[in-house]
């Protein structure tokens, strides 16, 4: 029997994350944001040799992810020399966010009147992904393998990253099963 145990977890900031590409005065306004992004999960092997003919393999990942974003910015010049001047950040006098409809309002004349809007990036993905092979070789060179494999992969927009919460959610989500059966005989002429 042999046995892997892999958790791991990632806390990732990108300051230039694409969020959107709207449409202002007949121009492209490419639309990026800083998101803060965590991801925790855990990677199991199993091998197990039952007989010299019989084993049983399984493998299973959990994993979720949230993303929170935050200090949004345009592109404006994207070929400056200084690393500065490609952005423009948007202030709070020019975006405002809409939390009955979930997205947020650009103003980027400051006539009062919403230029553009994009929704709400933030997310929380959640997945678990498994599979589970017995192989039998019932006579040398014939083979039989049985194989159970399931998926669930949910999300929601929040960003809140919480462990518990969100692996509790992966296995409320409904799941996707594969079975098969692969038979393969070896025939001596």
């Amino acid at each position: 029997m042999n046995i892997r145990i892999s958790p791991f977890y990632n806390d990732n900031r990108n300051d230039l994350q694409f969020v959107s590409t709207e449409e202002f005065l007949n121009q492209d306004r490419y639309l990026l944001g800083q998101v803060n992004q965590k991801t925790i999960g855990i990677t199991f092997r199993l091998n197990y040799s039952i007989t010299p003919n019989m084993s049983v393999q399984y493998y299973g990942q959990p994993f979720v992810s949230a993303g929170r974003y935050a200090e949004f910015k345009r592109v404006t010049t994207p070929r400056a020399a200084r690393y500065e001047d490609r952005f423009q950040n948007l202030p709070g006098n020019e975006i405002q966010y809409d939390a009955v409809n979930d997205e947020y309002h650009v103003d980027e004349n400051l006539d009062n009147m919403n230029d553009y809007s994009f929704g709400n990036p933030n997310f929380n993905f959640r997945q678990f992904r498994s599979n589970l092979v017995m192989r039998w070789e019932y006579t040398p060179g014939s083979t039989l393998f049985l194989v159970w494999a399931q998926q669930r992969t949910g999300s929601d927009g929040t960003g809140q990253f919480s462990a518990r919460r969100d692996l509790t959610s992966l296995f409320d989500v409904y799941p996707t099963n594969i079975f098969l059966v692969k038979f393969n005989h070896w025939f001596s002429l």
